[in-house]
């Protein structure tokens, strides 16, 4: 009979398919990227072991436990493994490498699957995460830096279509990392998963060229970059853009339609905003709303608000800009012209 093999590292070996068996709130917070989530205990069954486990008895705990793995691992084998080839190699993990993965890990070893199981599990995996983000300073990172509704996103984006190596930060972060930068039907990922989305962005790169990141500060919504990263590209070279404020606002007016089409979104920017800007400016902003004069209300948020806030933030780093640009108009066209441009003169 084949051994069940106990891993390190989840990248040691090129798995068929990584399983986590953690409760589904468990694997929600954070995962490796690849993986599967094939609960042996759901959150609810993994609350009412535990419950027993502590206020009664834990051979009464583990029955239990026992039992419902039992059932769900016969489930699993009936539907979602039922027609894996048996040459596939499984990673399996729970949270520290215990019961749970093993004995998901004993079944499928049994029936004559390879199986492997990583060795202190999730937390050995989030370990080796948090230390890797650490150790960035190998990577050439060059930051697109330009006022709001320059275009910068779209420019990542059009970098990663070309293959070019580019993080696409609000994207990982499931926000556009401004005030208004809230998206219907969206909701951000844990800090912990963000991260995981992160690392596996930069371990898809390589050291020896360029990476191109979009300039942000150093939180995105509710999410936070992490410290040794965010100082790295904060000292890192970068790409500057220029574009007229009235293009600015047409951008941002038909980039931004589902705050136009539905104005009580921007509730919660006029309200982090109230006490930083005066009362008659706050005035006129309120007014703009509520009769709808969109251009108004971006163009004077604009030069009252963000402008300054990102002429103060990047008058440190004007030593470090290497290129700039000028868009009068951010269209198709001109971004492609403008990629193919970062890409001659960056490599």
């Amino acid at each position: 009979m084949k051994k069940i093999k106990n891993v390190d590292d989840w990248r040691t070996l090129k798995f068929n398919q990584i399983i986590d068996v953690r409760s589904p709130d468990e694997f929600l917070e954070d995962h490796i990227p690849e993986a599967i989530n094939l609960p042996v205990l759901n959150n609810s069954e993994r609350s009412k072991v535990g419950k027993i486990y502590k206020q009664e008895s834990r051979i009464k705990a583990k029955i239990l436990g026992a039992s419902i793995i039992s059932k769900n691992i016969s489930r699993f084998l009936l539907n979602d493994l039922k027609n894996t080839p048996t040459h596939w190699e499984y990673l399996i993990y729970c949270w520290r490498g215990g019961q749970r993965s093993r004995s998901l890990a004993l079944i499928l070893n049994e029936i004559g699957y390879n199986v492997s199981v990583l060795s202190g599990g999730y937390k050995n995996y989030r370990s080796k995460i948090i230390q890797d983000l650490k150790k960035v300073s190998d990577y050439k990172f060059f930051v697109i830096q330009g006022k709001t509704g320059t275009g910068k996103t779209k420019i990542i984006q059009e970098l990663i279509k070309r293959n070019a190596q580019a993080i696409d930060l609000e994207n990982l972060a499931q926000h556009r990392g401004s005030l208004l930068g809230k998206e219907l039907n969206l909701v951000q990922p844990s800090q912990k998963l963000f991260e995981s989305s992160l690392h596996k962005n930069l371990e898809s790169f390589t050291t020896s060229s360029p990476i191109f990141i979009e300039s942000e500060s150093s939180k995105i919504g509710k999410l936070h970059l992490p410290k040794n990263f965010w100082h790295h590209i904060k000292n890192s070279k970068r790409i500057s853009l220029e574009v007229p404020i009235n293009e600015r606002t047409r951008f941002l007016i038909k980039d931004y339609k589902h705050l136009i089409n539905n104005s009580s979104l921007i509730e919660p920017f006029l309200k982090n905003i109230r006490s930083k800007v005066q009362n008659e400016l706050f005035s006129f902003l309120l007014k703009k709303v509520e009769k709808k004069q969109w251009k108004e209300f971006v163009e004077t948020v604009l030069i009252n608000y963000y402008d300054p806030k990102y002429e103060f933030s990047h008058s440190q780093n004007i030593n470090n800009v290497i290129h700039s640009y000028t868009l009068k108009k951010i269209s198709k066209k001109n971004i492609l012209e403008l990629v193919e441009k970062i890409i001659q003169k960056t490599n």
